[in-house]
């Protein structure tokens, strides 16, 4: 159990404190946090939610001076991880992961003990656009360190490229390797590459109802727009469409109704999909 950074002990260091949700009377195994916390569990219940405790578990263990004393596993993460991982697989509302310096180290502790229902609980966060839009790289090699190949390309089709080309550091990139981040940064140029031309392109919404409607709504003339989020162009045509009813056209065909902005968004959401599952055609991102 090494490899896992776990071990069996049955001493106690008095500086140890014990947690206050975690401390049930009946617990036959305690848990040490980073040599900080200690959390009275159950062997069933972490057996039931990761092979690497139930191998563990199984090991005999030598007798010990203190036959009162339960045996601990210390592990090397944290205790605030440890709590998070424990609320998740015990019976009690799971925790709602607000920060990404909260997700890497749990996701990365569930996929090093193999705590699938973990991963499973919280990788829901991978669709998080907060977390996409304030740190897409970081996401993206959380998703890589844990082998998540349809979460990566999920972070990747819908990140900016300033955010991930621009971001001035490596800190908190543990798992990414060159070839992935190569691999992002390609496909982030050559998606916005062809996206910008496809978007050019576009049909535009005309109105000849009334000659005193404004300029007819397209993208192509957008082109200074630093996002290329589907979700901004979608704003910004119903942005648009709000300004038009100002002077609201009498045809119940017209364009430039709620069903005309809905099926020209519909349009552009299908092409930039068809386009990003082009690019990523056989191609393996997480390495």
């Amino acid at each position: 159990m090494a490899s896992k950074q776990a071990s069996i002990s049955d001493s106690k260091p008095a500086a140890v404190q014990l947690s206050t949700v975690f401390c049930a009377d009946d617990a036959d195994v305690v848990i040490r946090a980073a040599q900080t916390l200690d959390f009275r569990v159950h062997k069933c219940i972490l057996s039931l939610a990761s092979p690497v405790f139930k191998d563990m578990f199984t090991i005999p263990q030598p007798p010990t001076d203190n036959s009162q004393a339960l045996p601990h596993v210390d592990v090397t993460e944290s205790a605030e991880t440890w709590e998070m991982i424990l609320r998740t697989v015990y019976p009690m509302p799971t925790p709602v992961i607000t920060t990404l310096d909260d997700l890497q180290p749990l996701l990365l502790a569930a996929k090093k003990y193999e705590m699938q229902f973990v991963i499973d609980s919280h990788e829901d966060r991978f669709r998080d656009r907060g977390f996409i839009q304030q740190d897409p790289l970081r996401l993206y090699a959380i998703a890589c360190a844990c082998g998540f190949e349809d979460w990566a390309k999920y972070v990747a089709r819908n990140a900016e490229s300033p955010a991930v080309t621009g971001r001035s550091d490596t800190r908190n990139l543990e798992g990414l390797t060159i070839p992935s981040y190569h691999r992002l940064v390609s496909f982030l140029a050559q998606r916005d590459k062809e996206w910008r031309e496809t978007l050019v392109k576009t049909s535009r919404i005309d109105c000849d109802c009334d000659w005193r409607t404004p300029p007819p709504i397209g993208i192509g003339g957008d082109m200074g727009w630093p996002c290329l989020q589907t979700e901004v162009y979608y704003l910004r045509a119903l942005e648009r469409q709000s300004q038009f009813r100002q002077l609201p056209c009498k045809k119940a065909q017209c364009p430039k109704s709620d069903s005309g902005i809905k099926a020209f968004i519909e349009r552009v959401v299908e092409e930039r999909e068809s386009l990003c599952n082009k690019l990523m055609r056989d191609t393996q991102y997480v390495q």
